[in-house]
This record gives C-alpha cells, structure tokens and sequence, in this order.
C-alpha cells in the first residue's frame, strides 16, 4: 500500500482543529482515534470534545470552543462525528442541532464546521420503532447537514442524500472508512494462511454473521474451509454446527487480532452490500488480504465493489475460491479497492476540508 510520508514541516496549521463526539466506545470513536493519531504523525494537532446532553447544560459547545479559540488564538474547525444513536438513545439529538446553530452564531467566521456522517437515520418496517422515528431523524440530519460548510460519507447512497439537502454548493467527500485495526504494509499469501473463516467485532454483529452461516457450512467445506475462529469481547456465539470446529478468542489486542486475520484465508461478515463501506469489519478484512464471505442477501454494487469480485455473497455465489490462486485475486482485488481511501489519503484530505494548508506531500511505496 502506498502512504503519504510522516513529514511535520510538510503542513501549516493556520486553524485549531476540534473532533466533536459523543461519549462512550466504539467504532465512531475508533474511527476519530485513529484519525488523531495520523494526523498527529502529520504535526497536525487535534483536540477532542466529548459531549452529552448533561455536559452542553454544564457547558455549551460555542463556549467551550470559545475558549480554545481564544487560548489558541486561531479560527476552529469542528469535525463532527455524527451518528444519531450515539448522542441520543433513540436517534432525536435536537439538542446537539441546537448547540451546532448556536456554536455556529457564537464564534460567527472563526468556526468551519465539517460533518462526518456515519449514520445518517435508521429504517425498518413498520411494526418496528426505528420505521416511526425515521422521519423525524432524517430531519435532524437534514439541519447538521445544511449546518455543515463541508460534508463526509461513507457509502455513495448516503451522498446522493446529502446532496439532495445541501444542494450543489456544499462540498461532499464520499470516503468508505479505513481499517480501525491497521493496514499492513504487505500480507501473508493466500498459499500460507490457514484454510479457516475469522470474525470479529461487536457481539452482536459476530453473531449476526454466524447465525446465518450453519446453512452454508457445506459450501464452506467444500472449499477446504475446516475452522471457524470468533475474535471479540462478549459471549460466544452458541455453535451447534459439528462439520465446522469453532474456536472463541474472546477479546484480543489490536496485534493479536492483526495476527489472527493475516494468518486466516477468509473473513465472515453479515452486511447489506451497498454499505459495505461503512464496515470497518470488511475495510479490515480488505487491508489484511482475507477474502470476505458475506451472509447477507444480495444487493447492487456500490462505492466500487462487485461481487464476485472483491467479496463473495455466500447465498448467491456458494462457489468459494478454492486454490490459492483464486483466493488471491478476490484478496488482492480487496487490497487494491482499499488502498485508494487508506487512512493515510483520508487523513489528508480531512485536513485539507478542515482548511490546513498543504505545502508539500511525498508519497513512498
């Protein structure tokens, strides 16, 4: 993969950078670390403000950006990280909308608000809460949005709805999200990993993937595949299938989990095919080679991926690659789909969205 070189004196800071979340762990907040952390290779300086309702009553988003403005003495960019569950149990963070257009009059020119939309609103039947609430949530996302002087997404079906409520004037910058676990330089071939399946990430999305897998196990067989490993924090899922030995990991360190999935010739996940590349289970899965086995039931191609191609969908094409030579090129397919929105490219370009000037870039194999 290629990357930008790690050069300080290669960026001009000339705004105060603020990441705006919600609090609590996971893949959001995964997600901004990792930006963090490349961007502080870069020399550029972020900070991070964590903010729940009980805290904007103590403190409001404008004055706590206030006093980094005045105590840096430069104009803000807020990068919000923007996934309605997350600030609010049920999705209706008016609240934050009401920070957001009050922070916004506060600082007036010195704020640049740029909004990374992870989740835009939830969908489902109607006999399910999330059909009721979707209205309403589209709503709030529609005022961050026109909000916004900069707009992020990670899957194309997600910006052609952003640019319905922002219309032309508004930059939109489609990215499918980096690996949160690493992207290696090179991988072990397809020849040298083990003939087994790994999945990880949430309990709840392991077990969506495995639930889902007892009834392709002969396919798995057939194509060598003996092992099936979980990595991940939580319960292990209740495995009844006996042609498939299962092993739990349980929860690893980011280098053990690295170890596991470069060392595994497949990864198992459950995920619709046109947002695969809000998946940072299937963005870690392309980065370390493994070929990904999908679950789910089939989609349109989207933000660059076929099927068949860089994944397999277990129900449509139960034909897994069986020789190596196969395995590589879904593999290598995967890697190559991945390098053109590494976290490296991401980080730059954020930047530049966040106004840091670029003076000078050096690319290395």
């Amino acid at each position: 993969m290629r990357h930008h070189a790690s050069i300080s004196e290669a960026w001009r800071q000339q705004r105060l950078v603020v990441q705006l979340v919600a609090p609590g762990t996971g893949g959001v907040r995964d997600y901004l670390e990792c930006l963090q952390r490349q961007w502080q290779s870069m020399g550029i300086t972020s900070h991070v403000i964590a903010l729940s309702p009980g805290d904007a009553r103590q403190q409001s988003l404008g004055d706590r950006l206030q006093v980094l403005v005045e105590a840096h003495r430069q104009p803000c960019s807020l990068v919000l990280h923007f996934s309605g569950y997350g600030f609010e149990q049920r999705g209706l963070c008016f609240w934050l909308v009401r920070e957001i257009e009050n922070a916004r009059k506060l600082l007036g020119e010195n704020l640049r608000l740029v909004t990374m939309f992870h989740e835009l609103f939830a969908s489902g039947p109607p006999w399910g809460s999330a059909f009721w609430l979707s209205r309403v949530q589209a709503s709030i996302a529609s005022r961050i949005a026109r909000a916004s002087d900069g707009l992020w997404t990670n899957t194309e079906l997600h910006g052609h709805w952003l640019r319905k409520q922002v219309g032309e004037e508004v930059p939109i910058q489609v990215q499918p999200v980096f690996s949160t676990v690493g992207e290696p330089d090179a991988v072990p071939d397809t020849n040298v990993r083990a003939p087994r399946v790994a999945v990880f990430g949430s309990q709840s999305t392991r077990h969506r993937a495995l639930a889902r897998l007892p009834p392709l196990a002969a396919h798995l067989r057939s194509a060598g595949i003996t092992e099936v490993v979980e990595v991940g924090s939580g319960a292990a899922y209740p495995w009844h299938e006996r042609s498939l030995k299962m092993r739990f990991l349980g929860r690893l360190e980011t280098s053990e989990l690295r170890s596991v999935l470069e060392s595994s010739a497949y990864g198992l996940l459950d995920y619709p095919p046109q947002y695969l590349g809000k998946s940072t289970v299937f963005a870690a899965y392309a980065a370390h080679g493994c070929v990904s086995l999908n679950t789910a039931d089939t989609a349109r191609d989207t933000d660059g991926l076929k099927q068949g191609l860089h994944f397999v969908m277990l129900k449509s094409e139960p034909s897994i690659p069986k020789d190596f030579l196969a395995r590589r090129a879904v593999a290598d397919a995967g890697r190559a789909w991945y390098s053109r929105h590494s976290l490296a490219l991401q980080a730059q370009t954020f930047a530049e969205s966040c106004g840091v000037t670029n003076i000078a870039c050096v690319d290395h194999a």
